[in-house]
């Protein structure tokens, strides 16, 4: 079956064969077009779909991403996903990704405030994307690529390693991109660090920290101190303690006065 083209209020199929799905409604058992594009009849799953002509881009791991922080909590920041480096078309929805404190920067990061601030437009990596999408800025050319001052909200200059702003003269830091100050747009996202994911273990993960923290000291260890016994537990005195000492008096015989 040849595509065709569909636009909204064309009626597409009857209710009784396929149900309405993507860019269709029901009514009085018809089914009809919602959008305009190209019209799809699931015969399989008996679904009728009117997919757009242009279709929003889908990300995918690999993908170098331009987004707006919009919430920082405990160890992670929130960034609305707004362009794909190198498509251009755009994000399907709302598309929002996480970044963990230990995918913020290449050096280790204590509090991820100090690497972004709400408002700032950040280059990432996507690093997964189902269930959830997941980010990382780290590496040298990814990180924060426009700030606002936290005072006046006026765009930030990269002075040295740190940002200026001209109008209080106040020093910021950020986790900031290689190109704060002149952003390569045009090179393909290989050159910006797209492609392959790397494999970059949590460091929370890498020692077992929090699950050896309660194996160490919690009431778990000393539970399994006391079992060994013989270490000065209760369980070692009774089994050194008065029986063994009544059954060496029977062994040596009764004492002579």
């Amino acid at each position: 079956m040849e595509p065709k083209m569909v636009l909204p209020g064309d009626q597409i199929a009857v209710a009784e064969e396929f149900e309405p799905g993507e860019g269709t409604y029901e009514k009085n058992g018809l089914v009809f077009a919602s959008t305009p594009g190209v019209l799809q009849l699931d015969e399989q799953s008996r679904v009728a779909r009117v997919r757009p002509f242009n279709p929003p881009a889908e990300l995918q791991p690999g993908d170098i991403v331009y987004g707006v922080v919009d919430d920082i909590r405990g160890m992670m920041a929130t960034a609305t996903v707004n362009a794909i480096h190198g498509r251009s078309r755009q994000v399907s929805g709302e598309t929002e990704g996480t970044i963990h404190i230990s995918n913020v920067s290449e050096d280790y990061t204590e509090d991820i405030r100090d690497m972004y601030h709400l408002g700032d437009i950040i280059r990432a990596k996507v690093i997964q994307t189902k269930p959830s999408v997941q980010l990382t800025t780290a590496e040298p050319d990814l990180g924060v690529v426009k700030a606002l001052c936290g005072q006046c909200r006026g765009p930030l200059e990269l002075r040295g390693r740190d940002l200026f702003c001209p109008r209080c003269e106040r020093t910021e830091r950020r986790k900031i991109a290689r190109d704060y100050d002149n952003l390569r747009l045009d090179v393909p996202p290989s050159e910006l660090g797209g492609g392959k994911v790397p494999e970059r273990p949590r460091r929370e993960d890498r020692g077992g920290r929090d699950f050896g923290r309660g194996g160490r000291g919690g009431h778990g260890g000393r539970e399994r101190r006391d079992d060994r016994g013989g270490h000065g537990g209760h369980g070692g005195q009774d089994r050194r303690g008065h029986g063994g000492r009544d059954r060496e008096r029977r062994d040596r015989g009764p004492r002579r006065h």
